[in-house]
């Protein structure tokens, strides 16, 4: 089939074209009804290629990925992203070095991880002009973050914003929140503190002898309602992110809830070989014991609680799991 055939106007089919020489005005009128008939023929197709190359384009997408608390723990689908990302957001230069050989020679543009400083507060409600001023300046950051991330997914192009650990985990998320509902994204899990340090002293946090949970959480800040002191009433696992730790005030508090022979594990730089450090103490040694103050700055974890002694094991044995028992063993595995 012709592209002529293909796409066919009525007025012209069948029409017998006029001798040029016997009419020469009908002659004219014939000849422009046929270039006006083939330029909406081409229009025609161009349109048809145009719709048909749309919808095979490849669509944008945004990505926050969770590349892990070591290099060689980011998970497979997040490499695959960063395989297929046009451009990187990153929150400093430092984390451009710890992953180039990820990221390689991709477009890189940076949102600080201060921007976080003022989000959900309005600048004209601090009185401080110079802390007013931080706060208007990392709503620009934010503002100007988002932007881009909309201006490129909407061009096609894949943008992967890269967090250390896990990014459901004190990460940074709001660029979703900024942007629409709707707006092409994913969120890739990595291997977050919490697994890492868990792996590193080799007892699962959820176990601890007569408790059954863990607590994840950072140092007490002004408003908070959730304090740590009263978390540590039920004198169950507790994890600590230990960005601007106070340690007096956070062992004061556990002394207080817990006994002085619980013990406690600090984890820096988790899962990273060769690098990985753990000291052990208890809870009413800790400060006599550590040098806190030497301990690497955003990069150790603290772990408390009877799980790091006592690991899998329950105060009843798992006897008062009857139903455990009866469906794994039967209900009389003594019977003959």
């Amino acid at each position: 089939m012709t592209f002529n055939s293909y796409i066919q106007f009525p007025e012209s089919a069948g029409q017998a074209r006029p001798d040029r020489c016997c009419n020469p005005e009908l002659f004219l009128s014939y000849e422009r009804k046929q270039m006006m008939h083939r330029v909406l023929r081409y229009a025609v197709f161009i349109g048809i290629l145009l719709s048909v190359s749309g919808a095979f384009a490849a669509p944008g997408k945004f990505y926050i990925v969770g590349m892990g608390t070591a290099p060689d723990l980011i998970t497979v689908r997040g490499v695959e992203v960063i395989k297929s990302a046009d451009l990187i957001l990153l929150e400093q230069p430092s984390e451009f070095e710890y992953w180039k050989q990820l990221i390689g020679n991709k477009e890189v543009f940076y949102c600080p991880h201060g921007a976080r400083v003022g989000l959900g507060l309005d600048p004209k409600k601090v009185e401080d002009p110079d802390m007013r001023a931080i706060v208007e300046q990392n709503a620009k950051h934010r503002q100007n973050a988002v932007d881009r991330i909309k201006k490129e997914v909407e061009a096609g192009k894949v943008v992967a914003a890269l967090e250390g650990g896990d990014p459901m985990i004190y990460g940074t998320t709001f660029y979703l929140e900024m942007l629409p509902q709707d707006f092409p994204s994913e969120i890739v899990p990595g291997v977050g503190a919490f697994q890492a340090v868990s792996a590193a002293v080799k007892m699962s946090p959820v176990f601890g002898y007569d408790t059954n949970s863990v607590i994840v959480t950072m140092d007490d800040f002004p408003g908070r309602k959730d304090i740590n002191e009263k978390l540590m009433a039920t004198q169950t696992s507790m994890i600590f992110y230990t960005m601007g730790m106070n340690y007096p005030r956070l062992f004061e508090q556990l002394n207080r809830h817990y006994p002085a022979n619980t013990p406690v594990a600090v984890v820096s730089f988790a899962g990273e070989r060769g690098k990985q450090q753990i000291v052990r103490s208890t809870v009413g040694r800790f400060i006599k014991d550590v040098d806190y103050k030497k301990l690497p700055n955003d990069a150790h974890t603290i772990l408390v609680g009877k799980f790091l002694k006592v690991g899998q094991a329950r105060t009843d044995a798992l006897l008062g799991a009857k139903k455990q028992i009866e469906r794994v063993h039967g209900a009389t595995p003594t019977a003959k």
